[in-house]
This record gives C-alpha cells, sequence and structure tokens, in this order.
C-alpha cells in the first residue's frame, strides 16, 4: 500500500479538519530527518555473526536534527523483508512531542500501517489546534527489526538499504499552519557478514598421564573435544591416534560411542560411527609414520536430516567456556613392562601432519575445519620386585592415590575416610602383617596425628579408617587444607614406607553471586529482568553432581525469585591435586511487579540435589557483594 499526504493515513484530512485557517509557508533552515542506529548512533548498521544471530533484533532511531516549528511527522519506510523482519513501531518516552504531553496536550499517533511483504511501513503523528511546536533535535519513532537471513562461508554477507521513501510527499514534516518543513532525508543501510568463529576446536585425551597398573591391562581412552564454536557448523570429527607398538595394542571392543554429537543428532541413531583399527600402511599422499608406530583412524559424523529440513541445521554442535565433551571412548591393552623403580614413557598421539590429512573437523558443507589437539602421555606397569607397600583411599584408581607416593582426590569436611595399604612380595600378597598408619594435619591453633594399625588381609590389604573431625571453634581453618599420611610395615627385618596426601574442603562451593547492574528498575508492567552471575568451582578430580541455586529478596525480605542448574562439576581426570576448576552461570529472572522498591540480596546455594528430593548442602550459601536496588522508573 502506498500512502501520501491524502492517504488512508488520513493525516491531511485530520489536520484540515483542526486547522482554523490557511496560512501561508514561512521559510525555514533545512535540517534533517535521519535514520538512526539506536544503540550507537550514526546510519550504519553493521552487523556480524561473531557477536550476532540470527533471530537478533536491532532498534532504529527515526530522528529529526535541527527542525523548527514541527507540528506533524510522517515517514513512509522501506526494508528488504528477505533479510529482515518487522517487529515493532512506537513513539518512545521522550519524542519530539514528549513535552506537548507532559502539559496536557494529545498528540495523535497515526497507524503503522505495516506491508511485511512488500517491505514498507507507514506511521505518523499530529499535533496541531495549539501554538505548542517543537524546535531542535529530537526522535520521532523506534522501529525494530529481526534479522531473518543468515550468512556463513558460501554466503558471507547480505546488505541493503533501510530507506526513508518518497521524500516530500509520503514522507514529511509540517508546522502547526500545514505547511511543508524543508528537509533532507537520510537513510540508513544494514549489513549482516559472517565471520569466521575466532578459535579452532581441541581435541584431547583423557586421562592425560596414563600409567596402567599391570601388563595385560585394558585401559580406556577417553577423546575429548572443546572450544567448539556453533559458527563452524560442525557435523563430524575425524582423528588419528598412533602409538608404539612395544608399549600398547588396540583392545576390543576397540571404541565405544561418545556422547556430544548425540546431543545435536536430529533422530535416533542418528551419529554414525567407524574406525580403522591398528594400520600402519599409508599410502600416498598420506604422510609415512615411524616404523616403531601403528595407528588408528575414527571418524563419528551426523546423519542428516531428512525432508522438509534442510540435510543439515542449526543448532550446530558447540561447547561452552572450559566446558569439556566425549567425542568417543577408544581401548588399548598394556603389553610391556618395566621392574621398579625403572620407568619408561612414550606417547600416544594425534597425527597431526597436514590440515586436512587425519585430524579435523567437517562442517555442513563438507568442507575442513583445522582442530588443535592434546596428547596423552603414557607409563609403561612397573613390575615391584621384593617387598612393597602401597597406601591409598577408598576412591577408585588412580583417584585413590594408588602407586607409590600419591595423592588421593580431595575430601569434603566429617567425611570418613578409608585407608588402605596393600603389601606385597614379589607382586604376591602378605598375609597377617602389621601395618602401622599416622596421619598428620597442621591446624591453625593445633596439629593433628591420628595413630592406627591394621593387620593384612588374604588379599594383603590392611584397612583402618578415620572421619575427619570438625571442631566448634574455626573449624574450616583448622580442617581445611592438606592431610598427610605414611604406612609402614616390616617383613624379615625389611621396613617399606608409603607416604600419600590429600586437601580437604568444600566438594562443590560458591565462589560469587553478583547482579549484571547495580539497578533493575521496577514497574507496574513489568520491571527490567534481574540477571546474576554465579561462580562456583570445585577442587575435586572426579566428577560430582551439583544443583547450584540462585534465590533473590526485595528489601523487606520478600521472596522475588529463584532459578537453578543442574550440571556435574570436577576434572574428569587424575593429576590436578589441589586445583581449582571454575564455572560461570548467568541467570536471568523476570521482576515481579510486587517486589518493593529498594536494596536486594542475591543468595547462592550449592546442593547434592535438590533437599526435596534429600539433597544436602555442600557448602554454606554464600550472597552477594556488590550491591544492586530496584528502582521506580
Amino acid at each position: 500500500m502506498k500512502v501520501s499526504k491524502l492517504s488512508s493515513l488520513a493525516l491531511i484530512s485530520l489536520m484540515i479538519v483542526s486547522a482554523i485557517a490557511v496560512f501561508a509557508p514561512k521559510a525555514y533552515a533545512v535540517g534533517s530527518l535521519d535514520v538512526e542506529n539506536a544503540a550507537i548512533g550514526g546510519n550504519n548498521f553493521f552487523y556480524t555473526a561473531d557477536t550476532t544471530n540470527v533471530g537478533d533484533t536491532f532498534v532504529i532511531n527515526i530522528t529529526v536534527h535541527d527542525i523548527t516549528d514541527l507540528a506533524t511527522w510522517q515517514i513512509s519506510f522501506g526494508w528488504d523483508p528477505t533479510q529482515l523482519e518487522y517487529v515493532s513501531a512506537s513513539r518512545p518516552s521522550d519524542d519530539v512531542f514528549a513535552d506537548a504531553v507532559a502539559h496536557g496536550r494529545t498528540p495523535v499517533p497515526v497507524g503503522p500501517i505495516v506491508d511485511t511483504v512488500a517491505g514498507n511501513l507507514q506511521y505518523g503523528c499530529t499535533y496541531i489546534g495549539d501554538p505548542w511546536t517543537f524546535n531542535g533535535t529530537g526522535r520521532c519513532a523506534q522501529l525494530t527489526f529481526r534479522i531473518i537471513q543468515a550468512v556463513d562461508e558460501l554466503n558471507p554477507s547480505i546488505s541493503s538499504d533501510l530507506t526513508l521513501l518518497a521524500v516530500g510527499v509520503d514522507t514529511f514534516l509540517l508546522d502547526r499552519n500545514l505547511a511543508n518543513i524543508p528537509f533532507t532525508g537520510v537513510n540508513g543501510h544494514f549489513s549482516y557478514t559472517y565471520i569466521p568463529p575466532p578459535y579452532y576446536p581441541t581435541l584431547l585425551i583423557k586421562p592425560s598421564v596414563v600409567k596402567p597398573d599391570k601388563i595385560n591391562d585394558v585401559f580406556a581412552l577417553d577423546i575429548m573435544v572443546k572450544d567448539v564454536h556453533a559458527g563452524w557448523s560442525i557435523i563430524g570429527f575425524q582423528f588419528s591416534l598412533m602409538w608404539n607398538t612395544t608399549f600398547i595394542e588396540p583392545a576390543a571392543p576397540y571404541f565405544d560411542n561418545g556422547t556430544f554429537l548425540e546431543g545435536f543428532q536430529y533422530y535416533a541413531d542418528g551419529v554414525f560411527y567407524v574406525a580403522d583399527i591398528n594400520t600402519h600402511n599409508r599410502p600416498p599422499p598420506l604422510t609415512p609414520i615411524d616404523p616403531a608406530y601403528n595407528y588408528s583412524m575414527f571418524a563419528a559424523l551426523l546423519l542428516p536430516d531428512g525432508d522438509p529440513n534442510p540435510p543439515y541445521h542449526a543448532p550446530f554442535p558447540s561447547t561452552t567456556g572450559t566446558e569439556e565433551v566425549k567425542l568417543m571412548t577408544v581401548y588399548f591393552k598394556a603389553i610391556y613392562e618395566t621392574i621398579s623403580p625403572v620407568e619408561d614413557w612414550t606417547w600416544i598421539e594425534f597425527i597431526t601432519f597436514d590440515v586436512d590429512e587425519d585430524t579435523y573437523a567437517v562442517n555442513k558443507y563438507l568442507h575442513v575445519v583445522q582442530c588443535n589437539s592434546v596428547d596423552a602421555h603414557y607409563r609403561a606397569p612397573m613390575k615391584v620386585l621384593g617387598l612393597s607397600i602401597d597406601l591409598y583411599t577408598q576412591y577408585p584408581s588412580p583417584y585413590g592415590g594408588q602407586g607409590g607416593n600419591q595423592t588421593s582426590d580431595m575430601f569434603g569436611p566429617q567425611a570418613l575416610v578409608d585407608l588402605f595399604a596393600l603389601v606385597t612380595y614379589n607382586e604376591y600378597p602378605v598375609q597377617q602383617k602389621l601395618v602401622g598408619f599416622q596421619v598428620f594435619h597442621e591446624g591453625a591453633t593445633q596439629t593433628y596425628n591420628i595413630y592406627r594399625e591394621g593387620t593384612t588381609d588374604i588379599n594383603g590389604i590392611a584397612h583402618v579408617s578415620f572421619r575427619l573431625p570438625w571442631p566448634c571453634a574455626d573449624p574450616v581453618n583448622e580442617i581445611f587444607g592438606w592431610w598427610y599420611v605414611n604406612a609402614t610395615v616390616e617383613v624379615a627385618e625389611q621396613i617399606v614406607v608409603d607416604n600419600l596426601k590429600f586437601f580437604v574442603y568444600w566438594p562443590v562451593f560458591i565462589i560469587s553471586i553478583e547482579p549484571n547492574a547495580t539497578e533493575f528498575v521496577q514497574r507496574k508492567t513489568g520491571g527490567d529482568d534481574l540477571i546474576f552471575k554465579v561462580t562456583y568451582g570445585t577442587y575435586s578430580m572426579q566428577t560430582l553432581p551439583a544443583t547450584i541455586t540462585a534465590t533473590i529478596y526485595d528489601e523487606l525480605s520478600f521472596f522475588i525469585g529463584s532459578d537453578f542448574l543442574v550440571t556435574t562439576v570436577g576434572w574428569g581426570e587424575y593429576g590436578h591435586e589441589a586445583e581449582l576448576k571454575s564455572y560461570e552461570w548467568t541467570t536471568t529472572m523476570p521482576l515481579p511487579t510486587n517486589a518493593v522498591v529498594g536494596k536486594g540480596t542475591a543468595y547462592g546455594n550449592a546442593f547434592t540435589d535438590f533437599p526435596w528430593n534429600g539433597g544436602v548442602p555442600y557448602c554454606p550459601e554464600v550472597t552477594n557483594t556488590i550491591d544492586f536496588y530496584i528502582k521506580k522508573p
């Protein structure tokens, strides 16, 4: 629909009815009517895919500059409907007629009339019948649009004009006497450009240090992936692992499916796994490998969706923050050992000769996406001859500190600690031997020494246990920190010793809960969303389930809202001794209309599960340290 001064918008009719007389036009300096970027100013609306997604919206200001005696405005506005979708048109509260409203006058808006197929709209507002007019620079309207056309590596850029149509005819400014106010129309320009993601995926092996207990042990390696950006549109991964054939060999079942791609599959069994196991030959153009090495090639691929959808479509696989997710599990067997104290090390390596040769990702266009990789260090099992003692806790190997002078995973306050000592002679268990245990910890005000004794059983294992103390005065500073354990045994006048340590802290704990702003505006129609960042962490090498919660009160301690995150925390591999692994969670809650104006409070908690399900706290509650206020408009 084309709208002019004599169109169905009826602006002229409205003004003629309201006008008392026709006046001679006045002479004005020429100002402008601009299409402006509400976020940053100027006339350009330039967006890139690394920061802006399809479906995101942006706001246009329609602004007059250096205008005299304004009483009526109308725009006819055009856009490319294949690229942008109309969302809304409105007058901002501080528009050019805001002062008239403040003095009891009533401007009359007309429209908007929108043609979404053609990509145009007409919108206007008039104020006549009174000597008041607007002079200067100000906003007339705000238009909101949504980006609907995607960009990618095949179609890297789109652009179009945001146009004031038929300036002086369908787009015009009038004074109180219904005379044209001369102006220059300044259009805007929209563009959306594909930017390759700023980082590449990384493949890594967990555990990063592999130490089988004995020869012929079969061990699993989890192939993890991190730093996956959805902007790559990845549909599959391929990687090759090579190893020294003296140390290890592939073991059945050779590999298991992972968990990562399954979260993005289009239907059940929609991920295809394939492997070429234990080969050495690499015909050209593949790069040859060392004669002492063999390799296996693995791949995991999302199968395409069916009609009517595109073969591959969003959401595409992605990870966030420091998140590491399992792509696949592969199996090997230890076939070589040393005699203690001799150690023999090698590497289990990703083959990375060329970007597109062995280890890479594939996107929806079947183009190669480079992958970084982190190899695993491997130590052959050590055969222990003579008398030996191995001290460890109840955690499974290697998290219990199995092996000589190793570290156990952490314990929480008041935890029961089981200590085991395996006594062998030439790797055969020694029964009915007395084993001495000493536990030591230096607290803030006193030293803790615990002395125990156990007898080895038929398997050569002596066992004692104790519960970590929790004194009434300042238990955190007394108990938290490193605890050291020593175990000794004597056989045929020969004494052997093993040492162990473990860290004590809250298993999962809230580091902070802070608002993203210091003020949130309350309104009777619904206030600003409350946004908080919760930082939480753990020292656990093993993974733990956690339920993280955020609860908000207003100044009078009325409940405002709450949110929760059910997740898993922990390093997921051995070797991170007392090393903090932290996470961030951003939660958004609506501000209810009954929340009182004033200072608010946020509470962060970490539970084993919801208390309703019998879950208990992992740590003390944390409140915000940055003040925030609910304020009136």
